[in-house]
């Protein structure tokens, strides 16, 4: 993990899910008894750690685009356009409010659980938005290098490896779903 986590490089990375958080900890717990934390499991198994928050502060699109992204098999596109994750056939996407309200229910408790989660274990993450690393990765990636206290690269070295799938599509979905939220429970 730490060798595929490296990537070439002298810094260790790792994306963890919340999903994924307890699985995780489990199997350092076997591997590193008696560590009194999930922070003392990981910085034993890794080191000394700096943890970034990811999180989309607009859950609503969030949960649209996984489900279109689950409903398509098309996860990410390369800036050309190219298919870069494609984990099923092609196929058409349908709007659902009831899907569309558990995945935002999904999202919103998996993000109160990382708050939960950093406070017990008293870690103050790098919080960023993926607005606005999507924005400006640049300034988000200068941000956590001086964070990490490495030097970050020139922003023509920057170049993201993938592009944003969200279209008009997507804002219909999200113009519909306000719209049924808002009307009232028959009965």
């Amino acid at each position: 993990a730490i060798g595929a986590g490296k990537a070439g490089t002298s810094l260790f990375a790792m994306r963890l899910m919340q999903e994924n958080l307890g699985g995780l900890c489990s199997v350092l717990d076997k591997l590193f008894p008696g560590q009194g934390s999930d922070r003392a499991r990981l910085e034993t198994a890794f080191g000394k750690l700096a943890y970034v928050h990811l999180s989309r502060v607009d859950k609503l699109a969030q949960a649209v685009s996984l489900i279109r992204a689950r409903q398509t098999g098309l996860w990410h596109i390369a800036p050309d356009g190219t298919e870069v994750e494609r984990l099923a056939p092609p196929a058409e996407p349908v709007y659902d409010f009831e899907l569309i309200r558990t995945e935002l229910e999904m999202l919103e408790a998996d993000d109160e659980a990382w708050k939960v989660w950093f406070e017990q274990q008293a870690i103050e993450p790098v919080r960023v938005a993926y607005e606005t690393l999507s924005a400006d990765p640049g300034e988000t990636l200068g941000r956590l290098c001086r964070k990490l206290g490495v030097t970050a690269p020139g922003r023509a070295e920057i170049r993201p490896g993938v592009a944003r799938l969200a279209d008009e599509t997507n804002n219909q979905w999200m113009h519909r779903y306000r719209q049924d939220a808002a009307r009232p429970e028959p009965g």
